[in-house]
């Protein structure tokens, strides 16, 4: 089940997120706790949801709307997933994106950006799958001095 993101199911899934998932939040914001996080996604000015796995949360995600014209892609995940729950994920996100990058949305942005560990295929795959485009690598951009590569989705112009 997909429903809208609550602070309890931030917690629960950062409480068991990934430990790609948590390097990756370290890489960006740095030493921080995982109430931190979880409050910092519950608290996402755009669309975030959470998807639920035999009545648990295990994927929060979203676009956090940075300003008027670009959003930022998040996802975070439990450890063991099952490809079915991928797959129901993919398909909420592409939602999430296209409702994002409709100009007749009110808050229709014209860009939405994911950032991902440079040694990370995994999650290179993932946003390729979105959509996503890639654009380059900030090299040493991270707290602990990791390459973070920058992906987009642009909506065409009309």
């Amino acid at each position: 089940m997909i429903r809208e993101l609550t602070l309890a199911d931030a917690m629960h899934v950062v409480s068991r997120m990934r430990q790609r998932d948590r390097d990756g939040f370290r890489a960006v914001l740095g030493e921080v706790s995982d109430d931190h996080i979880a409050a910092n996604r519950w608290q996402c000015y755009g669309p975030a949801w959470v998807l639920d796995v035999d009545r648990r949360p295990s994927v929060i995600a979203g676009v956090n709307f940075l300003n008027d014209w670009t959003g930022f892609m998040w996802l975070v995940a439990v450890d063991g997933l099952r490809p079915e729950s991928w797959r129901k994920v993919i398909r909420q996100t592409r939602t999430v994106i296209s409702n994002a990058l409709n100009p007749s949305n009110e808050h229709g942005k014209r860009r939405i950006e994911a950032h991902v560990m440079a040694d990370w295929p995994e999650a290179q795959e993932l946003v390729r799958r979105l959509g996503f485009e890639f654009e380059g690598v900030r090299r040493c951009a991270g707290f602990g001095g990791e390459d973070v590569q920058v992906w987009s989705i642009v909506r065409k112009k009309q």
